[in-house]
C-alpha cells in the first residue's frame, strides 16, 4: 500500500461500495439541503389583501415524502389543514408564522432558517383571492425579499 494514502482510506471506500449501508451514506452524505440565506425581508403593499392582513408562513419540511405532499398544495390548502400536518408530522416541519398588515415590513435574520437541512422551504401566503400563492424557496440565496401585493406575492434574492 502507498504510504501517502491513509491507512483507513481502503475501509471507507469499501462502505462507500456498499450499496446496501444507508447509514454510512446518510452519515457522509446528509440528505436535503442547507439553506442559505442571510435575511429574510417581508413588505406588504399598501393596499395588500384588499386591506387586510395576509398570513404568511415560511415552511421548512425535513421529510422527502412531506415535502413532496406539501409543494404540491395551494396556500388556502395549506392553511386548511397546516394545524393536522403538523400534528401528524412532528419533527418534520419547522415554520415561521407570521401576520402582516398593509404597510408593513418585517425583516428576519437568515440564520434562524440555516440551521436543517430540508427537502422544501416553500412560503405560503392566505389572500382572498383566489391563485396558488406559494414560492418555493430552498434554491435561493442571500438575501431574501418578499414583496406581498394586492392580490399575490413575489419572491426574489439577491445574492452575498
Amino acid at each position: 500500500m502507498n504510504a501517502a494514502l491513509p491507512r483507513w482510506l481502503p475501509m471507507l471506500m469499501l462502505l462507500l461500495c456498499l450499496g446496501g449501508c444507508s447509514m454510512v451514506k446518510k452519515t457522509l452524505f446528509p440528505p436535503g439541503v442547507k439553506l442559505d440565506w442571510d435575511l429574510v425581508s417581508l413588505t406588504t403593499a399598501a393596499s395588500s389583501n384588499r386591506d387586510f392582513p395576509v398570513a404568511v408562513d415560511i415552511v421548512l419540511v425535513m421529510d422527502e415524502a412531506l415535502a413532496r405532499k406539501i409543494s404540491t398544495m395551494k396556500a388556502a390548502d395549506w392553511f386548511a389543514s397546516r394545524a393536522g400536518l403538523i400534528k401528524a408530522n412532528p419533527g418534520d416541519l419547522d415554520i415561521e408564522s407570521l401576520e402582516l398588515v398593509p404597510g408593513a415590513t418585517i425583516t428576519l435574520p437568515g440564520k434562524r432558517f440555516t440551521e436543517k437541512r430540508v427537502f422544501l422551504a416553500v412560503i405560503m401566503a392566505d389572500y382572498f383571492t383566489s391563485g396558488e400563492h406559494n414560492v418555493r424557496v430552498d434554491t435561493f440565496k442571500g438575501k431574501l425579499s418578499i414583496e406581498l401585493g394586492a392580490t399575490d406575492f413575489s419572491v426574489s434574492a439577491s445574492e452575498k
